[in-house]
């Protein structure tokens, strides 16, 4: 497991609109091809908690027992992999190059598209990816 702050994925979990599970990854997930594969099970949005906090240990704990990453409402993130450290560095590393672009679209008024449903189906049927997201 991995512990990170990654400032875009943190920002975003400041906005009320991101933090649901739903939003969050179907706005990250958007961005880049390789995303549902290295994110196939996606992103946990927990609220705020305390840092530290038992309230916090058993959210996230619940949370990466479903998800590649539990983001921590308004302080970072938490990734997992069974393979190495690597992967889980690697699957925080899409979910915030995702959370920049989604920061990069809001910044320009929400003109870019990203990868429409059937594009990131696609992919995953391509490579084999069952996801809870697509």
């Amino acid at each position: 497991m991995v512990h990170a702050q990654p400032p875009h994925l943190t920002f975003l979990s400041h906005i009320p609109a991101y933090r649901d599970d739903a939003t969050m990854n179907a706005r990250l997930l958007r961005w880049e091809p390789e995303s549902i594969v290295a994110l196939s099970q996606g992103i946990r949005v927990l609220p705020f908690l305390v840092p530290g906090s038992p309230e916090m240990m058993a959210a996230n704990v619940a949370a990466l027992r479903e998800t590649d990453i539990s983001l921590w409402g308004k302080h970072g993130v938490m990734a997992r992999s069974d393979l190495s450290v690597t992967r889980a560095v690697d699957r925080v590393e899409y979910a915030e190059t995702g959370a920049k672009y989604e920061y990069m679209n809001l910044a320009a008024g929400g003109i870019g598209e990203g990868l429409t449903r059937d594009e990131i189906r696609s992919v995953a049927d391509a490579f084999a990816v069952s996801s809870p997201w697509i």
